[in-house]
């Protein structure tokens, strides 16, 4: 018997790498679908060029984003910033 840890993505169920300190992380795919409260589409980035701060901007302007919370199919969310650089994103 496996005592491997497991850990699924909680919007589309596929299995990602297991982190304890992000147990709820979105994968790639599903971070990919982040969008505001009214649909439009967002991506989150990292301010600096070492991999930190996390900055939203609006795909389809790239005017700025307020804020890390974000929704993808209708499921809240948080972007925030990685802890080794990047952004990751988890269900609230």
């Amino acid at each position: 018997m496996s005592m491997e840890k497991q850990q699924n993505c909680p919007i589309c169920k596929q299995e990602v790498a297991y982190y304890s300190r992000y147990p709820k992380y979105l994968c790639k795919a599903c971070s990919d679908l982040t969008t505001d409260a009214e649909g439009r589409p967002v991506a989150f980035y990292n301010t600096t060029v070492f991999g930190q701060g996390c900055q939203g901007e609006y795909r389809d302007t790239g005017e700025p984003y307020e804020g890390d919370i974000c929704y993808v199919q209708g499921v809240t969310c948080k972007a925030e910033e990685h802890r080794f650089g990047g952004i990751v994103v988890q269900a609230v």
